[in-house]
């Protein structure tokens, strides 16, 4: 059976097939556009050009699925949004323009579907630990015992918005990462996951993964595996602290089209390792878009029974 997801996020949106056979979910396609949807905010709202941009976008997409002759297609959302004053208005005029419903996902179910996603895909290794899903414009994080989700909470800052609100050139300075470190302590605090003590924290989306690929180009990071430790990602920090060309240049080479987000990431996810006394971080390559598709497998299940 082939799904399709087309997630739409505060920096990228994507297209994704995937075949699903045996309990397993395979990528056949996949397809990426940097929208950078959350540039064109203003007083909290999408601006015509950001609308434009969107509607061209998913008009690509629909036009792609179509060749495809896929059938079976989620358009869904999560903060880019969820969180503005105008997300009706928006998926109105998407409907109207393109025939596109879109899902608007909650935070909490935005968490929960990830968490999904790492536990379906084996790699879940502890009984107890923390999901981080650190996105453009927000943060999932569940905090899990016995493999079951305990508590949930979602806090409005993400790689891209913290760029945006908090640093002032390309990279941030010592005190712009220290007010970024501050304002996710602040949320922590105030949110729906109480503090624990966890060795283990799964790492779930684009920043991650980015992140392990420049420790692993800059030999920070000596081997393949999914793990990277807390003071691998302090080492990082230094180093492009010390505004130092031959670092950024290799973040260019690995990822350059998130040279101005990486850092505000790396220092969130960095933020969350501490506060809950993580000594291991698991990389995780599964997002979001297969804990969709495994939530639409199974009530797919449902309705047939």
């Amino acid at each position: 059976m082939i799904y399709s997801v087309v997630d739409i996020g505060s920096n990228t949106i994507r297209l994704q097939l995937y075949q699903y056979k045996k309990g397993k979910l395979k990528t056949i396609i996949s397809k990426k556009k940097t929208a950078g949807l959350i540039s064109y905010k203003e007083n909290n709202k999408l601006n015509d050009e950001g609308i434009q941009t969107l509607l061209s976008i998913l008009k690509s997409f629909k036009k792609n699925l179509i060749q495809l002759k896929v059938d079976n297609v989620c358009y869904f959302a999560t903060a880019s949004i969820r969180n503005l004053k105008n997300s009706d208005d928006i998926l109105q005029l998407i409907k109207e323009e393109l025939n596109i419903d879109i899902y608007l996902l909650e935070s909490k179910t935005e968490a929960m579907m990830s968490f999904n996603a790492v536990k379906k895909s084996g790699k879940m290794t502890s009984d107890e630990g923390i999901l981080c899903d650190v996105g453009g414009g927000s943060s999932e994080i569940v905090y899990f015992n016995n493999r079951t989700p305990q508590e949930l909470t979602s806090i409005d800052i993400g790689s891209l918005n913290s760029y945006y609100k908090y640093v002032s050139v390309m990279l941030p300075s010592t005190s712009e990462c220290e007010a970024i470190r501050n304002d996710v302590l602040e949320k922590i605090k105030k949110s729906e996951v109480n503090k624990h003590t966890v060795t283990h924290l799964y790492a779930v989306g684009g920043t991650i993964r980015a992140i392990k690929k420049v420790l692993e180009h800059i030999c920070i990071k000596e081997d393949k595996t999914s793990i990277i430790t807390p003071a691998m990602l302090k080492k990082l920090q230094s180093e492009l602290n010390k505004n130092n060309k031959e670092y950024f240049t290799k973040i260019l080479q690995v990822k350059a089209e998130r040279i101005h987000t990486l850092v505000p990431g790396l220092v969130i996810i960095a933020t969350i390792a501490e506060y809950f006394n993580i000594k291991q971080i698991h990389v995780s390559h599964k997002t979001v878009r297969e804990g969709v598709v495994y939530s639409i497998i199974e009530n797919d299940k449902n309705d047939n029974e």
